[in-house]
């Protein structure tokens, strides 16, 4: 496991060295799962996170810029054999720490998740997931009138889910690609990337790395993401390249 992480590590710094005209970020993003399951059916999210920058191109790099947290039950029924749907409720506490500025400016957001697996063989899965992202409150603006609104964002995450039974059984190699469309933006406030979004493509992310099932319960996903962002005339503005880490622990209630 620890060669695993360590060739992503080296993946990641490789790409950050390529060239590139628009401004370029390396990230690192963590986030802790804990899922308790209370039926076959049913389960409840609570999921912390945090995302520090250690490089930018240009400029001092911004430490700590982003925390979160996602709080929500799921619910999942498996169709037939070979496809489950899955779907969430969550509350997404976004909250954009700024040591420079010395603000903090924060939002609160629900989450509607719903999810297909097709399950093509027994090594290989297909998944599309939607996250119907809706913003309802940003710190970020002036006023109160402002602050209060609403917007709403379609990311959409294709995943291929392929299990290497030949190096590890508990091994699945992950590739996904996630694409950020904003379809409605608040009538009042201004388009902010920490408040309510525009409309258009905002950004898309590209995704390889593993899965990793230490336990049934114990799970570690160590990812690298390719993100690229844009403005409202569809031109690329900017690069991230992130190590992204997710853990994940289950709990069985019933």
């Amino acid at each position: 496991m620890k060669k695993l992480v360590f060739a992503l590590l080296a993946c990641a710094f490789v790409f950050t060295g390529l060239s590139s005209a628009e401004p370029r970020n390396r990230r690192m993003w963590e986030n802790l799962n804990f899922t308790t399951l209370l039926s076959p059916d049913l389960s409840f999210t609570v999921m912390p996170g945090h995302r520090w920058e250690f490089y930018k191109s240009s400029g001092m790099p911004s430490d700590t810029y982003f925390m979160e947290l996602f709080v929500g039950p799921n619910y999942a029924i498996k169709i037939d054999d070979s496809f489950k749907f899955k779907l969430s409720l969550w509350y997404y506490y976004m909250y954009f720490p700024n040591r420079f500025t010395q603000t903090a400016p924060f939002s609160h957001n629900i989450e509607v998740i719903p999810t297909i697996e097709w399950k093509v063989s027994d090594d290989l899965t297909i998944s599309d997931r939607v996250i119907s992202h809706n913003t309802i409150y940003a710190s970020n603006y002036a006023t109160e009138d402002l602050r209060t609104g609403f917007s709403s964002m379609i990311r959409e995450m294709l995943t291929f889910a392929y299990k290497l039974n030949c190096i590890d059984k508990n091994l699945t190699l992950l590739l996904s690609d996630e694409l950020f469309i904003g379809v409605q933006q608040d009538a009042d406030a201004a388009p902010s990337a920490l408040g309510f979004y525009r409309n258009g493509i905002n950004s898309n992310r590209i995704y390889g790395g593993f899965s990793y099932a230490v336990t049934p319960t114990f799970i570690v996903v160590p990812q690298l993401i390719y993100e690229t962002n844009y403005d409202a005339a569809g031109t690329l503005v900017g690069t991230n390249y992130n190590f992204y880490l997710t853990v994940t622990y289950l709990f069985k209630a019933f």
